[in-house]
């Protein structure tokens, strides 16, 4: 997603800061699936990146979060598209990412954990190469050919 930022706009000068970076990177695939904001609170914001799980018993998406026991603690996919201020108890279309390279700074998590964060004996960024149909986290550009 890239987004920009204005430092100054004095009408007669103007500096902008772009950023034009990427989550999804190469050869990314995707799957469209149901959330459903089941909170009892204020609506709910994700913004893409968002490393999501799955809730076994409802089949439902959810923000991925360390110590989970309902099944969301294995990840399935990186949420595509921000939901924006989905009330609780409304659902909505929710396409996530299940294959591909993703930049691994991109992540997003919804309590505060890392890449690094250990869930049952294993470091998240590891659980989501192994576990999901086959994302690869990538840390740096990565270049096409070996001599580059």
């Amino acid at each position: 997603m890239s987004s920009y930022s204005q430092r100054v706009n004095t009408g007669q000068q103007m500096t902008t800061d772009y950023d034009l970076s990427k989550i999804f990177v190469f050869e990314n695939r995707y799957q469209n699936d149901g959330y459903v904001n089941n909170s009892n609170y204020n609506p709910i914001t994700l913004l893409a990146g968002t490393l999501m799980g799955r809730v076994t018993s409802t089949n439902s998406l959810v923000p991925w979060r360390a110590g989970a026991v309902d099944g969301s603690q294995r990840p399935i996919g990186i949420l595509a598209q921000d939901i924006i201020n989905l009330p609780s108890g409304s659902n909505q279309r929710a396409s996530i990412c299940v294959a591909g390279d993703v930049a691994a700074s991109q992540i997003i998590f919804f309590a505060g954990d890392t890449l690094e964060t250990q869930d049952n004996g294993r470091r998240v960024k590891d659980s989501i190469q192994s576990d999901s149909v086959g994302i690869k986290l990538v840390y740096s550009q990565e270049m096409t050919g070996s001599d580059n």
